[in-house]
């Protein structure tokens, strides 16, 4: 749903009060729309991001134009505690439910059909050429023999 795009695609990920949220802008409206959230996520503090953008066949390019970070205030009442010893942990862990879709199966277009064509033609007639040699070279050789 965001390949191919004229326009840059955004996403918002925000923690906090142990509460993780993914937010995306793929319609280059500038609202965000809820991707997904999940509350009772710990992290530790001390920690640094990390990004990475590999697609795995390499197919699209994704490029991390910018990283913007904000630290929250905590409201009066609210721990602040330190943590930075714990591991990284949830309650649970919420599955977005989506619709499977296969990827379509990559028809050939014409020029490539037309080049297969061209190769098919070029390599009968290289046969049949090599056919019609050796066979006038047998001929001349059968008729060189004397009896």
């Amino acid at each position: 749903q965001f390949r191919n795009m004229n326009h840059e695609t955004w996403i918002a990920i925000r923690y906090e009060n142990d509460k993780l949220t993914i937010s995306s802008d793929i319609n280059d409206k500038r609202a965000w729309a809820p991707c997904f959230s999940t509350e009772g996520v710990k992290l530790p503090t001390g920690y640094y991001f990390g990004m990475s953008a590999t697609t795995g066949d390499l197919s699209d390019a994704h490029d991390v134009i910018s990283i913007k970070t904000y630290e929250l205030d905590t409201a009066d009442g609210v721990s602040k505690e330190e943590r930075p010893n714990i591991q990284p942990e949830t309650e649970f862990v919420v599955t977005p439910q989506r619709e499977h879709k296969e990827d379509p199966e990559e028809s050939t277009s014409g020029i490539k059909k037309f080049f297969i064509g061209l190769l098919v033609i070029l390599g009968i007639i290289v046969v049949v050429v090599v056919g019609i040699m050796i066979y006038q070279k047998r001929q001349e050789n059968i008729r060189k023999r004397f009896y």
